[in-house]
């Protein structure tokens, strides 16, 4: 071992980290190194990682550096798939670090890994401080000589790089969105191996790591699993209720029954292609008018209450097929001006005298009783057997909900006794 990298002398440190520190030292030789000092090797005692400080040179992190760190480079197809957020350069607090760089602005505290088993050109993978690497980047011309302090982690395991990952992103308020996609990805390829095959995500896409009106988030993705399989289980007597998979933290329900899914089951496929089928109408045909095309009329069907919703019907209507043919239809049953699922229609719909005038209509809001009315709809609308939302069809779906519901609580109330 190097005698200036200096071993934590009550652990047994594996040789697999040693070797990989060893191999970090003569390749980059930091500056505490290069001036006579010592790398003392430390461990993260919650994660069992281990990892040194140093500092390196602006240009050297430049050539290095590794932005698009994946879970898994044993799997070629993974990839595509990071562990980072987006970088967003148009945000005020990006500008100012970058003004910052320029001027010779000394970083801290950026977190990589030391990997050459994937793109062994820039063996410095990125976990956290990717704006402020950008920003180095940008000012490598003027202050490529400047030194900037680095986290180097050693032999990471998936379980480690995931931790790590995210711990790093959670410190710049990261979106929930993006962590739930971080822990999907340590769970498994499933959720989007099966998003890709039915459509809602293309060949080579991850989960939006952020609301988007195009693609949908892995909290979208198992809502629409959850409800799917719940509708399926419910019976005819049952008070039919959606509900919506936590985000930012573990959903005990969708967890469970993750283990049991049989990911390809035809039903199960199909439903997912009629999803992205609606997804997708809706969106080209409110884009494609001239009026009423505004963003939330076009991502409606990315509406969380109307993923709820729409896939517990879908999963009840399994076992009716007549009203399962009518709800998975419903895209082919519009004009070219109409949007399958009337967005302006439900957007204006209420109950009178009970809903208050800021009250904007269904699927809009996340609420239990938003989600049984919304469900409601697509109840009404196969029982009815109509072939497209309309306002009046919106109007009596809340006021057959409110009356179904206060069945349901009378009958709790009545149970006490």
């Amino acid at each position: 071992m190097n005698a200036a990298i200096i071993l934590p002398g009550q652990l047994n440190v594996p040789l697999q980290v040693t070797g990989l520190i060893e191999d970090f030292v003569r390749d980059f030789r930091p500056y505490e190194l290069k001036t006579g000092g010592k790398a003392h090797v430390l461990l993260d005692e919650k994660s069992g990682a281990y990892y040194l400080t140093c500092h390196l040179e602006g240009r050297v992190l430049t050539k290095s550096c590794d932005n698009e760190a994946t879970l898994d480079a044993a799997d070629d197809d993974d990839e595509i798939y990071k562990l980072n957020r987006e970088i967003q350069e148009d945000v005020t607090a990006f500008k100012s670090m970058e003004k910052d760089a320029s001027q010779g602005r000394s970083f801290e505290d950026l977190v990589l890994e030391y990997d050459k088993s994937y793109r062994s050109a820039k063996p410095l993978k990125v976990y956290g401080g990717q704006h402020r690497l950008r920003a180095i980047t940008k000012a490598e011309d003027h202050k490529g000589s400047t030194l900037h302090g680095i986290r180097v982690y050693f032999g990471l395991s998936r379980a480690q790089k995931v931790e790590i990952a995210t711990i790093n992103n959670t410190a710049i308020a990261v979106p929930n969105d993006l962590l739930d996609r971080m822990r999907e990805q340590l769970l498994g390829s499933e959720l989007r191996d099966w998003c890709h095959k039915v459509g809602l995500l293309d060949k080579g896409e991850d989960f939006s790591d952020r609301r988007s009106p195009d693609m949908p988030t892995v909290r979208l993705a198992r809502t629409l699993l959850v409800n799917y399989y719940r509708g399926k289980n419910s019976s005819d007597s049952d008070f039919h209720q959606p509900v919506l998979c936590k985000s930012g933290g573990v959903d005990d329900d969708y967890l469970q029954l993750r283990e049991k899914i049989d990911w390809n089951d035809k039903d199960l496929l199909e439903m997912g292609r009629q999803f992205a089928r609606l997804h997708n109408k809706q969106r080209e045909t409110v884009t494609g008018r001239d009026t009423d095309s505004n963003a939330e009329y076009a991502r409606k069907a990315l509406s969380l209450t109307v993923v709820a919703s729409w896939a517990y019907a879908a999963g009840y209507f399994q076992r009716k097929p007549d009203y399962l043919q009518n709800l998975y239809t419903l895209p082919d049953n519009v004009t070219s001006n109409n949007d399958p699922l009337n967005a302006k229609a439900l957007s204006q719909a209420r109950h009178k005298g009970i809903d208050p005038d800021t009250y904007r209509g269904l699927g809009t809001r996340s609420g239990v009783k938003e989600l049984g009315r919304m469900l409601e709809v697509f109840l009404v609308l196969a029982d009815k057997n109509k072939k497209t939302i309309t306002k009046e069809l919106a109007n009596a779906a809340i006021q057959s909900y409110e009356a179904k519901r206060a069945v349901h609580d009378a009958q709790k109330v009545l149970g006490r006794i």
